[in-house]
């Protein structure tokens, strides 16, 4: 069965990286309107899965 959490986690950093390479105003902690979205969702769906594998290294 594929993994939801780490395919949206995968898709999610395609779509910030993708974004972040097309726009200038991007900057590492410094997003545009378009791009704060892309890089909040990005860091939400990282700490789940990085929260995920703790859980299952206990």
């Amino acid at each position: 069965m594929p993994d939801d959490l780490y395919q949206r986690y995968m898709r999610a950093y395609q779509d910030a990286d993708e974004h972040t390479r097309g726009c200038a105003a991007c900057q590492p902690n410094d997003h545009c309107p378009t791009g704060k979205p892309l890089h909040d969702r990005l860091a939400r769906l990282q700490e789940a899965y990085n929260e995920r594998l703790r859980q299952r290294r206990r």
